[in-house]
């Protein structure tokens, strides 16, 4: 299976992609994958065959399918038997969020089931500054659930990575997700929680445009994204404006020779010109990937004292 080949027997959170699963339906109707994905989202007997395959993966820890509300229990019952933990995923994007019915009935079904300590996801999916002016109704929604659930870890995650830079040669854009999250968190101490967002990646699928692709180049840090954006007019190579975006990057009082990750160096490397560093928007977006990871990781470190260099035996 692909996902073994990617990240091998390491334990990871499961659930379906429904949006993929309804866009190959139509375009690829006879893929493998859309048969099993739908074989999954049958609801009979409590999700049998999702529960079926996450107990032949035990490295898998599964996302509770909240579709069909009338087979919870019993999806609940059969994760309960298997001694598997599972997490529940409540959506709270603008046009897919669950209704207040609605999560008041998983949350009773769960309390009917002595069900405690489990992960809860409060999913915004992609989000803006509108989601950061209700904070407040997020961080209330936390501290409901904990009073019932003060066994449970909390995550609330999303992502407000920008879908287009148009018409912006260089600046910074907030990380709104991190601003929700910390906002929850120092009101909800009592509660156990967890960082979550995207990767610096964007939720939905982001439409092609006519016309040569712009070249960017990305610096996170802890609290927004910094970037420089050259026009691609066709008169100077796509190397030639990585390049100047990376020496002029360097340049910028954010960059910090002290954070020696891969993505940093990668940007170094392009100011050589190096043809194996960033040539392509894939590359670039990699590189901000790596940086934005490790600025995460290390959210409460002082980056600059991190060692990141790893042990070398010949």
């Amino acid at each position: 299976m692909r996902i073994d080949r990617s990240i091998g027997k390491r334990n990871l959170i499961l659930d379906i992609d429904k949006e993929f699963l309804s866009n190959n339906q139509k375009k690829n109707p006879k893929r493998e994958v859309v048969a099993q994905l739908e074989s999954f989202l049958d609801s009979s007997e409590g999700y049998k065959n999702w529960t079926v395959f996450v107990k032949d993966n035990e490295n898998y820890i599964p996302a509770l399918q909240l579709d069909d509300l009338s087979q919870l229990d019993l999806q609940v019952k059969n994760f309960i038997s298997l001694k598997r933990f599972f997490v529940v995923r409540i959506c709270l994007e603008e046009g897919k969020r669950i209704s207040s019915e609605n999560l008041r009935f998983v949350i009773k079904v769960l309390l009917e089931n002595s069900v405690r300590e489990t992960l809860f996801i409060f999913d915004l999916g992609d989000l803006s500054r509108k989601e950061l002016l209700e904070r407040h109704q997020y961080s209330e929604l936390v501290k409901s659930v904990y009073q019932r659930f003060n066994e449970a870890t909390f995550c609330v995650s999303g992502t407000s990575f920008p879908y287009s830079f148009a018409g912006s040669y260089r600046g910074e854009l907030p990380i709104y997700e991190r601003q929700i999250f910390d906002y929850i968190e120092k009101e909800n101490q009592s509660a156990k929680m967890i960082y979550s967002d995207r990767a610096s990646t964007r939720a939905g699928k982001m439409g092609g445009g006519g016309g040569p692709t712009p070249v960017r180049l990305d610096y996170p840090l802890k609290h927004d994204w910094r970037f420089i954006r050259k026009e691609n007019n066709g008169a100077r190579s796509k190397e030639d404006l990585y390049q100047e975006a990376a020496l002029e990057m360097m340049k910028c009082d954010y960059w910090s020779q002290a954070v020696r990750v891969w993505g940093t160096q990668m940007i170094e490397r392009t100011s050589l010109r190096d043809p194996y560093a960033i040539t392509s928007p894939q590359r670039a977006t990699a590189a901000r990937i790596n940086i934005h990871l490790f600025q995460q990781l290390y959210y409460h470190y002082n980056i600059e004292n991190v060692d990141t260099e790893e042990d070398w035996e010949d």
